[in-house]
Formats: C-alpha cells, structure tokens, sequence
C-alpha cells in the first residue's frame, strides 16, 4: 500500500472561503444562509420543526414571528413579546420552552412591584436572607448548564420597569465570558446577601437563562424607558387574522434542544468570526443613515444597539427561510431588527418628530421622493414602513405619536 504525500501552503486562508456568502448590497440587508457543514447549518431544521409543532398544538403564528423569537434569544437573553391581548404572547415561550425541552417559569409582575426583592431577595430585619424567585431559578440555571431555562415576567409593565428590574438590566450588560468560555454576569446581589450566606451570594445570570417578557401596550400600563428598550429585542404581535383556524393534530416528535443550541455567536460585534463580512459593511451604512435622522431630536442610538442589530440578521441568516408570512412573502430579518430596536425609541410631537417620522419613510422605501407618486414608490423596508406610516398618521391626527398601539 502506497503513502500519500502531504504538502502545505505557507499561504493563510481567507475567511471568503469559508464563511457565508455576502448579501447584495441595497433595500434590505439579509446576510445569505450557510450551506450544508458549516457551522448552525442545523439551526434552520430545527426551527423548522418547532415551527410544525407550534402548528400542530392549534397555535396561530407566522413562521418569521416563530423565527425571530428564537434568533432573538440566539443574540441576546432579553426579549419582549408586546401587543394586544389574546395573540399568544404568554403561550409562545411557554410551547417553546416545552417543545425544545427547556425549564420554563412564568411570574406575573404585581403594581406595587417598587424595587427588586420579589425577583432576587431581600432581607428580614433578623437578618436571614429570603431569596427572590429570579435568584431561584438562576441558581438552578447555573447548576444545569447544559439545560436551557426561560423566566417570563407576565404582564411586565403593570409596575415600571425600571423600578424592579433597574439591577437585573445592569447585570444583563455586565456578562462575560470566565475561562472555561461560559459567560455569566457579575453575582445579582452583590454584598447585598450578607446574611444569606454563600448559597446565593455567587449565583449570576448564566448564558444558559433567557429573561421574557410579555406586556400589553394600553392606557393601564407603563410605557417603557430607552434603558429597556435598549437592552431588549421587541416582538409585537398585533396583526391579527381571524379567519385562520388551524388544524390541531398531534404534534410531530421533536429532539431535545441543548443549552449550546440557544448560546450567542458573540457577546459583541468587536468579537464576532463575522464582523468584517460585506454583509456587516451594508447593514453599518443602513443604520448610519437612520441614525442621521434620529440624530436631529437627540435620539440616535450607539454601538450597544448596532452590534445588536447586526448580530440579530448574523444569526437570521442560519434560518432565513423560515422568516416568511404565512404565505410565504419574504420578511426581511433587516426589517424586522430596525423595527425590533429602533422604532420603539421614537415618540413625542411637533414638527422635529415629523421631520424624523419623513426621513425614516424615505429610507423605508428606498427613495429620495423623486418618483411621481407615492404609488411608485417601491418599499424596500415594507415592514418598518407600514408602522411608520402610521405613527406618521397618528401625528397628523393627535399632534402626539408612539410606536405602540
């Protein structure tokens, strides 16, 4: 038997070779899907599956709603399900949870909710330490960390925000990756648990703890700051179609998803395998162009909320088939992350948030203004058009405007 001789280039690989192929540069920016071997390349198959059983157990969601829930938490362990009531907003983290084999605990936030002890503990005045339910289930978290875990705060806004989660919002920005490359945040408590002892004293947000929550955006509930919004993928769920009634059979089989299935590519763009892409210098100079609108009433957003885009439509890309309406029209992953983390940031009135609400029009279709009509006018960004359409509606008729319902 022969022996094949090796030899190897002094020459180093370029990343073209092996990384997905960049998108066309213009309209919407949607990074190309990886082929078969290539790393996540399972990732759509299995978001495939889940996306039969949600079907199957009788449940109403378009497939890119189902998509960017689970890329959302592939990017960054804070998600926000809004809209009206009734669409499935506490159910979808739930199903997921179940059908993925993940733990799964649901909370509903209380009005008098004024600072953190429900959710991560407090002191009695004897000085025993009575952890919160948030510390709980993080505690569980780090000690499975091969299991995925999903906390839902239903009905988040009934108290604000940023009263009882003002901790828990810092610790989110705060992970890191330890030696071992888990990335955990600093501990949720700090020197606070001096009398609880070092059973609670080290427990932190593990990346293996996806924080949820679910609100419904009406004149009962608390509207929400830039610091959470910031921090947080949006997912709203208000376009309704009630003539849609499923077929409820019984669910298809589903392996187990593990923990490694909903981890991060990256915990900032800086540190991504992907961050000199093409597709990344495209997406960069969309958003620089939103932000010179944003820019004129002070409400441009930093690097924090770009790399967040970015990585959102990174990750989309290992699933971009299934980010398609129920009738399969395309939905632009682009679209959706401008629509997720930016729009919610406008609000307010006068002539300084029109100017703003025309200059995100103009880029939403893709146009100077230059063609004849508005009829031909071709939306590159159908998805952020339709919503700013109607915030712009919504100035003309009240002089007062928000991304909410």
């Amino acid at each position: 038997m022969s022996t094949a001789e090796f030899s190897y280039s002094e020459a180093k690989a370029s990343s073209v070779a092996y990384l997905p192929p960049a998108p066309e540069v213009g309209g919407a920016v949607s990074p190309a899907g990886p082929t078969a071997g290539q790393p996540g390349a399972g990732v759509a198959g299995k978001i495939g599956a889940l996306i039969e059983h949600l079907s199957a157990a009788g449940l109403v969601y378009d497939p890119w709603q189902v998509a960017a829930y689970v890329t959302a938490v592939r990017t960054k362990p804070f998600v926000v399900l809004a809209g009206i009531s009734g669409t499935g907003k506490t159910k979808l983290p739930r199903l997921v949870a179940g059908a993925t084999g993940a733990e799964f605990l649901k909370v509903p936030v209380r009005p008098d909710w004024t600072d953190s002890s429900e959710l991560l503990g407090y002191e009695r005045i004897n000085g025993t330490f009575v952890p919160g339910v948030l510390l709980r289930f993080a505690k569980r978290a780090m000690e499975n960390p091969e299991k995925q875990f999903f906390f839902l705060l239903d009905e988040m806004n009934v108290a604000r925000v940023e009263h009882y989660f003002a901790e828990v919002l810092s610790h989110i920005e705060e992970r890191r990756a330890n030696d071992s490359g888990r990335v955990l945040s600093e501990p949720l408590l700090g020197h606070f648990a001096s009398g609880g002892g070092d059973e609670w004293r080290d427990v932190r947000l593990p990346d293996n703890l996806c924080l949820v929550g679910a609100v419904n955006m009406d004149e009962s509930t608390h509207g929400f700051s830039k610091k959470v919004l910031d921090r947080a993928f949006v997912i709203e769920f208000s376009d309704i179609d009630l003539s849609s009634i499923p077929a409820v059979g019984a669910a298809p089989a589903m392996a187990p998803w593990t923990s490694a299935d909903w981890k991060a590519a990256a915990l900032s763009l800086a540190t991504h395998l992907q961050r000199d892409d093409e597709s990344v210098k495209a997406m960069i100079a969309q958003l620089m162009l939103i932000n010179g609108s944003l820019e004129t009433v002070q409400l441009q957003f930093g690097y924090r909320l770009r790399d967040e885009v970015v990585m959102f439509c990174l990750a989309a890309a290992e699933c971009r088939e299934h980010f398609v309406t129920s009738d399969k029209g395309a939905v632009s992953p682009f679209d959706i992350a401008v629509s997720m983390k930016i729009l919610p940031r406008i609000q307010g009135g006068g002539g300084a948030v029109r100017k703003v609400l025309q200059g995100l029009e103009t880029w939403a279709r893709g146009s100077a203004g230059t063609a004849a009509s508005p009829a031909d006018m071709q939306a590159v960004h159908p998805f952020s058009e339709k919503r700013i359409a109607m915030m712009s509606e919504r100035l003309a008729n009240s002089g007062f405007t928000s991304f909410w319902l």
